[in-house]
């Protein structure tokens, strides 16, 4: 998977020698994190859904649990080479119990202000001069969507889906998983085809 995924991104120009003139007819695919926002890292995300949504002193206790377990995703995810375990780990400790509605809510209201700082210029100018735009992303759809949909103009989104049950998301990812790497080239392409 890994040779596919680094044989297609050999094929595209790096941002900076790409022209944003004359785009309007083409179709964008673009990460999210690290590409269309100057970082990498998605913790301060996540540890803004635990506290917006935990209310009253629910709020304290997810965010110090989240804090409990960021240096084992933070471990998984630089010493062991694994994104999706990391990322794993923060999702099951911000989002387990929580009411979907809840995470939406935040979603739509708190993230687009600090998505919308970290936002890479330079990418965001070549992204937005594109007709159809496709952002990729290794974080829960249901944090981002409204952001890229709504203030990027997204036209499709595609990144990790949580699972729930009743209402409440469980904290584990549906299959197939975190969308990572050569996964999410694969799944571009599945998703496209149909």
């Amino acid at each position: 998977m890994a040779a596919n995924h680094n044989s297609l991104a050999s094929r595209f120009p790096t941002i900076d020698r790409c022209a944003s003139i004359g785009r309007e007819n083409h179709t964008v695919i673009a990460d999210m994190d690290g590409t269309l926002l100057r970082g990498r890292d998605s913790f301060p995300y996540f540890a803004l859904v635990a506290f917006e949504v935990g209310g009253g002193g629910g709020c304290a206790l997810r965010l110090l649990f989240l804090l409990l377990a960021s240096p084992l995703a933070g471990t998984l995810y630089y010493f062991v080479s694994s994104e999706s375990a990391g990322i794993q780990v923060l999702i099951f400790a911000t989002m387990a119990g929580m009411k979907v509605r809840d995470i939406e809510s935040v979603a739509r209201a708190v993230l687009p202000k600090f998505y919308s700082t970290d936002l890479h210029p330079e990418s965001w100018h070549l992204f937005s001069s594109c007709g159809k735009r496709c952002v990729l992303t290794a974080n829960p759809k249901i944090m981002v969507e409204a952001f890229l949909k709504d203030y990027l103009g997204a036209y499709m989104v595609v990144g990790t889906e949580i699972e729930t049950y009743k209402g409440r998301a469980t904290g584990l990812v549906s299959k197939p998983g975190i969308f990572v790497g050569g996964r999410a080239v694969n799944r571009v392409v599945l998703t496209n085809s149909g």
